[in-house]
C-alpha cells in the first residue's frame, strides 16, 4: 500500500506543476503518422505515395489528420495552376484547344485563375463521392474521408511530376521567348499528357480503393474507371 501511495502521489505531482512536478505532455512518437504539423506530414505522405504507395496509403488511412492532408495537397497543387494561369494571360499566352465556355481567347486565362480551384476541388469531390459509392455498392468498408484523404495523393502526384512541373516552370519561358513548339519530339508528349500520368493515376487510384474499401484489385479499377468520367467533365469544362 506505502508503494501504491508513493506512485500515486508522483503521478500527481508530475501532472501538477504546483506540486513540483513537470507538466505531463503526450506527443506522438517520431515515426508515427500523426507527428509532425499537417503540411509537413502532407510532404512526407506525398515521398511515400512515390516512392513506397502500399506504405503512403496505409499511413494517410492510419492519419486522423489524413483527410485533410490530402485537402492540403490539393489545394497547393491547384493554387499553383492558379499560379500558372495568371502568368499565361500576362504573357498573353491563349489555350491551344478550343474551350467549351464561350470566353474570349485573350481572357481565358485570367477567368481560369478564378476558376481552377473551385472547379478543381468540385472535380475531386466528385470523384471521391462516386468512388465511395461503388466501393460501398459493392462491400466496400471504409470511410469517405478516408477514400477523398488518400485519393488526393493519387490524383494529384502524377500530374505533378508530367504536366505542373514543366508548365509552371518551364512553359512560361518558352512563351516568353515566342517559341513555337515544344523542346521534344510529339511521342514525347503524348507521353507526359497520357502515357505515363494516366496509368500512374489509375494505378495508385485502384490501390487507394482496394486498401480503404478491401475491394478486389479489379473492383477498385472499375470503380476508379468510372469515378473519373465526372472528374473529367469537370474538368475540360474549366481548366486549359
Amino acid at each position: 500500500m506505502a508503494i501504491r501511495s508513493a506512485v500515486v502521489a508522483g503521478a500527481a505531482a508530475a501532472a501538477d506543476p504546483d506540486a513540483g512536478g513537470a507538466p505531463v505532455t503526450t506527443t506522438a512518437p517520431p515515426d508515427s503518422p500523426a507527428s509532425g504539423g499537417v503540411l509537413r506530414r502532407t510532404l512526407r505522405y506525398c515521398g511515400l505515395f512515390v516512392l513506397r504507395p502500399l506504405s503512403g496509403v496505409d499511413a494517410v488511412i492510419a492519419d486522423p489528420q489524413g483527410l485533410w492532408s490530402g485537402v492540403w495537397l490539393g489545394l497547393l497543387y491547384l493554387g499553383a495552376y492558379v499560379l500558372t494561369a495568371l502568368i499565361y494571360h500576362f504573357l498573353g499566352h491563349q489555350p491551344v484547344a478550343t474551350p467549351f465556355l464561350r470566353i474570349p481567347l485573350e481572357r481565358w486565362y485570367l477567368v481560369q485563375t478564378f476558376t481552377t480551384l473551385p472547379a478543381g476541388m468540385a472535380s475531386f469531390l466528385a470523384y471521391a463521392g462516386v468512388a465511395y459509392l461503388l466501393a460501398r455498392a459493392w462491400g466496400g468498408r471504409g470511410s469517405y474521408d478516408a477514400t477523398l484523404g488518400a485519393s488526393l495523393y493519387a490524383l494529384v502526384l502524377p500530374w505533378v511530376f508530367f504536366t505542373l512541373i514543366f508548365e509552371l516552370l518551364a512553359a512560361p519561358f518558352l512563351i516568353a521567348r515566342g517559341s513555337e513548339g515544344l523542346p521534344w519530339p510529339g511521342w514525347v508528349e503524348s507521353l507526359r499528357l497520357f502515357g505515363l500520368p494516366i496509368p500512374w493515376m489509375f494505378a495508385l487510384c485502384t490501390l487507394v480503393l482496394v486498401r480503404v474499401h478491401g475491394l478486389a484489385w479489379w473492383k477498385g479499377l472499375t470503380a476508379a474507371l468510372l469515378a473519373a468520367i465526372p472528374m473529367a467533365g469537370i474538368m475540360a469544362v474549366f481548366i486549359r
